[in-house]
């Protein structure tokens, strides 16, 4: 649990800092003042101020992390570092940089994971060209023996024991006649996960319900695919296109059950996160960085969407002052962006409490 609790703040951390330093140095970078950066959401519990006059804070709720740049609310000012006397392609630069900063942390991410090896699903005809292919779990039935015995998706399936039968699955056919052999009676399976082994005892189901196998899973032949180095930087590329458009996708599926609904629509906060990121450890280093990666994905989507007190909010106000000409008043810049703020800060205080419900 203190390693799951580790990680999950380190995941945080660079999520935060990835995100808020794009912002810190294309503001310092086109001369625009920068009052603040914290980590974490306000009431402040201590900060130190630097010589330039940038306070650095840490804040209770260690949920987020913020950059205040003087002006970005708009205000009247001389001051040629003040943000609303910058041109608007400036200010959207700035505005945009947290979300590239995301978006290039997944990407750096994803070359690294290529280059250590990633898991790769076989075809049958392609089994024998592989001497270190295994069977994978990749998917676990609700209420299944499986699910039962804990076993998560990602573990491989390394060795089946039952009374004198015992055999090293090389296919998945293989595994499911010898599971299918031994319905009604315990199998003790030696199970992989990450870089560990342990073993666990399950009883296969001998009446599984309709579309379910005994254990109630779904399995893969998987193999490591290593990328040379040299590669790795075009293969990360593609991986992470891959997982931006999936993640597109899926928001894109979550905004229509919400228009229908809301039927069916499971979102996670913190809590929901820190346990996916239990399971992610779990699974060893290559799973675990796929996952940051994956969640600064999401981070830099949530954020380029215009809704007032994210970085996409800001970003169509800055486009709304450079069509009409005229700037927007700093008291309803700040109102709006307040009350957005407020609002997202409720809801992922909601998710986080519907997150600990389903714990218990």
């Amino acid at each position: 649990m203190l390693i799951t609790l580790f990680v999950f703040f380190v995941i945080l951390l660079a999520r935060v800092l990835s995100h808020e330093a794009g912002h810190f140095f294309s503001a310092l970078f086109f001369g625009i003042k920068v009052e603040e950066f914290g980590f974490g959401i306000p009431p402040r519990m201590f900060g130190v101020r630097s010589k330039k006059g940038i306070l650095y804070s840490f804040n209770w709720l260690p949920l987020g992390g913020f950059v205040k740049i003087m002006g970005e609310d708009g205000g009247d000012s001389s001051d040629p570092s003040h943000f609303a006397n910058k041109p608007a392609w400036v200010q959207a630069a700035v505005l945009a940089s947290g979300i590239l900063m995301n978006l290039l942390l997944a990407y750096m991410i994803f070359v690294a994971v290529v280059g250590m090896g990633t898991f790769e699903s076989l075809e049958d005809k392609d089994i024998a060209l592989y001497p270190d292919a295994k069977v994978m779990i990749v998917e676990i039935s609700p209420n299944s023996p499986a699910g039962a015995a804990k076993l998560e998706a990602g573990d491989t399936i390394s060795n089946m024991v039952s009374d004198a039968d015992s055999v090293t699955p090389k296919t998945i056919d293989e595994t499911q006649k010898f599971i299918g052999a031994h319905k009604g009676n315990e199998i003790l399976m030696v199970i992989g996960r990450g870089k560990s082994e342990f073993k666990v005892t399950i009883v296969p189901r001998a009446n599984p319900p309709e579309g379910e196998g005994a254990l109630g899973v779904a399995l893969s032949m998987v193999h490591i695919k290593k990328t040379p180095f040299y590669l790795a930087p075009i293969e990360g590329g593609q991986i992470m296109w891959n997982a931006a458009t999936a993640t597109l996708q899926g928001f894109w599926m979550l905004i229509k059950s919400l228009w229908n609904g809301g039927a069916g629509v499971q979102v996670s906060g913190p809590v929901g996160i820190y346990n996916l990121t239990g399971q992610a450890t779990s699974m060893g280093l290559s799973v675990l960085l796929t996952f940051i990666a994956l969640l600064s994905i999401n981070l830099a989507i949530i954020n380029v969407l215009p809704i007032p007190g994210l970085d996409g909010g800001r970003l169509l106000f800055v486009v709304i002052e450079a069509i009409r000409g005229k700037k927007i008043s700093a008291n309803v810049s700040s109102t709006v962006h307040g009350l957005g703020l407020a609002l997202l800060i409720a809801l992922m205080l909601l998710i986080t409490f519907k997150d600990i419900k389903a714990l218990f």
